[in-house]
């Protein structure tokens, strides 16, 4: 915390860490790889600047602790928005082991790769994730989303092809996930693109009352190397213009904390997939 002008922070392959402290919110990159004895990541405090972390990546990091891993999922979330709030063109990323809690994290969620929905209203943003099973990674391996647009007649315009996220293996030709990882990545460009390509269409149809359907595919792209990992699910958390309407729900592991703050319903037509049930009030007990 008191290395203000570190760079990048790398730690490979140790069998007996257990704990690391909390980052400086300037480091730009946070490499924990294949630390199989990390248990806990203390939290930090991130400051309303555009100069925070562009990514971190924990692979193979699994005895990670439910409070470490909230606080890390927790940590990412709230640079993403203070990235979108900033208006900030910078790309940020986070690679990540997929431990269970992470359903509550997220408004939109598939098990398919590719499906078709509007986007809600009053958006300032997304962030994209998607999660991969376990098994081997070649070298420089890109994961992404492509978005089209259905037109009033039919025709189907791809919008962008470049919300993407690379992966390298540091120093390896190739990698072994030992479980399944989810990969989560804040792109302003491409979203600024599927804006402006909606707004374009709703200036020309002014009086239609064709809402455009969106098309998200998401992909592992082709390569020279092979990979053997599959796309498990996939999906997006919105960030709102007002910060209020923000939804963050986290598992609580605090016994006497019930309380579940207001959160924002959402009304979206999804094609080609039922919608995500809304949590009773029973599963909600013990959320926050």
């Amino acid at each position: 915390m008191n290395l203000p002008r570190l760079k990048q922070l790398e730690v490979y392959d140790c069998k007996m860490l257990q704990s690391i402290p909390a980052f400086s919110q300037f480091i730009p990159f946070v490499i924990v790889w294949n630390c199989e004895s990390l248990e806990k990541v203390l939290s930090s405090t991130v400051e309303p600047s555009d100069k925070t972390t562009n990514g971190f990546v924990f692979f193979n990091c699994i005895p990670l602790d439910p409070h470490s891993y909230q606080t890390v999922l927790k940590d990412a979330f709230l640079r993403i928005e203070l990235r979108a709030r900033l208006n900030s063109e910078r790309f940020y990323g986070y690679f990540l082991p997929a431990m269970p809690g992470i359903e509550y994290c997220f408004h939109y969620r598939s098990t398919q790769g590719s499906f078709a929905l509007e986007l809600p209203p009053n958006l300032l943003g997304f962030s994209y994730y998607l999660v991969l099973s376990q098994g081997h990674l070649a070298d420089g391996v890109e994961f992404g989303c492509d978005c089209y647009l259905d037109n009033i007649s039919g025709e189907r315009i791809r919008i962008t092809s470049y919300a993407r996220a690379c992966l390298f293996t540091y120093h390896k030709n190739s990698i072994d996930m030992i479980s399944d990882h989810m990969i989560l990545w804040y792109d302003p460009e491409s979203f600024k693109q599927i804006m402006e390509e909606i707004n374009a269409f709703n200036d020309v149809n002014t009086t239609s009352t064709y809402n455009p359907k969106l098309t998200f595919e998401f992909l592992i792209y082709e390569s020279e190397n092979l990979y053997e990992v599959a796309i498990k699910e996939c999906g997006f958390r919105w960030i709102y213009q007002e910060e209020a309407a923000s939804l963050t729900v986290f598992e609580s592991h605090d016994e006497d904390e019930e309380t579940v703050p207001p959160t924002r319903k959402l009304k979206q037509r999804v094609y080609g997939r039922t919608p995500m049930p809304s949590l009773g009030s029973d599963e909600t007990k013990g959320l926050r």
